[in-house]
């Protein structure tokens, strides 16, 4: 039977904030795809708590890379933003 627990909300607000970042990243936007990458970052919360109860916590060790490319993706796309509110 299904019960209400921290690591099963876990899961549920994992799950609704990966869709949520690819519905938005997948816009033609930039604004919209800066608000993806804020949704995808919020979203890697549960996430850590999840590998971290499962003890899956050796997966961490890729933290920085993931937020290294997270960010790199944020500045492109604000950049671009700029160039095409400016243009």
């Amino acid at each position: 039977m299904f019960e209400f627990n921290l690591f099963n909300s876990a899961q549920i607000f994992d799950q609704i904030f990966a869709f949520i970042c690819v519905y938005l990243l997948t816009s033609l936007k930039a604004k919209t795809r800066f608000y993806g990458f804020i949704v995808g970052t919020i979203g890697f919360i549960p996430g850590v708590y999840i590998l971290i109860v499962t003890e899956l916590w050796w997966i961490l060790a890729f933290m920085p890379i993931w937020a290294y490319i997270n960010y790199i993706g944020i500045v492109n796309n604000y950049r671009e933003y700029k160039k095409t509110k400016v243009a």
